[in-house]
């Protein structure tokens, strides 16, 4: 078995992806053998994770992996060296290629990858290298995960003024009142490929 890692991106690294970093490692545990980092695209290095991340559960595990971790700015040696690369978000991913492109094959969202990674067989030996090439067969011949449009709600972001929402994104809400509304988004699709993987999550108060 080779050497796996999971590298996960937003763009501060204090709130998206460490929760999901944190999230993977506890579903996956060490005797997974993949290694799971995070970064951020326009981190401040050394920030601190968000206080309702590092609240989100009372296990003494959870709480000294959340107080270590501090931001960092991501790399393209941390891409290129990454099996995969799991944005936060469609635009995040977009930055990513532009700073690696060579890899922009093994770079998905999340929620994109929970969503094509269904009926992976998570016993292959090299799990993850297998689930990136599961995941981009089915990105070839999938249908784009689309939220729903009918003409009124099209009328309505006209007169709002508002864009239409990404489906294969997860909205940056820190510091907002739809903050609790991203966390549930991390946590859902991080569930679901933790049991792609085959690494059932551990829940815990």
């Amino acid at each position: 078995m080779t050497e796996e890692s999971i590298l996960v991106v937003c763009a501060a690294n204090v709130c998206r992806s460490p929760l999901a970093e944190l999230l993977l490692q506890r579903g996956l545990g060490s005797s997974a053998g993949i290694t799971v980092t995070s970064g951020g695209v326009r981190a401040t290095a050394g920030d601190t994770i968000c206080t309702e991340v590092a609240h989100l559960h009372g296990d003494e595990a959870w709480r000294e992996s959340a107080d270590a971790h501090r931001a960092r700015e991501v790399t393209a040696e941390m891409i290129e060296h990454a099996s995969i690369v799991l944005a936060a978000s469609r635009d995040i991913r977009g930055e990513l290629v532009r700073l690696a492109p060579r890899s922009r094959d093994w770079m998905f969202t999340i929620k994109e990858a929970a969503h094509l990674g269904e009926g992976f067989p998570s016993a292959a030996e090299d799990r993850v290298v297998e689930y990136v090439a599961h995941l981009d067969r089915a990105r070839s011949r999938a249908v784009p995960l689309a939220a729903p449009d009918d003409l009124g709600s099209r009328l309505r972001r006209v007169f709002s003024g508002r864009a239409p929402s990404d489906p294969t994104s997860i909205a940056d809400r820190h510091g907002s009142r739809g903050h609790r509304d991203t966390i549930a988004e991390v946590e859902r699709a991080v569930e679901t490929i933790v049991a792609q993987l085959g690494g059932p999550a551990r829940r815990s108060s």
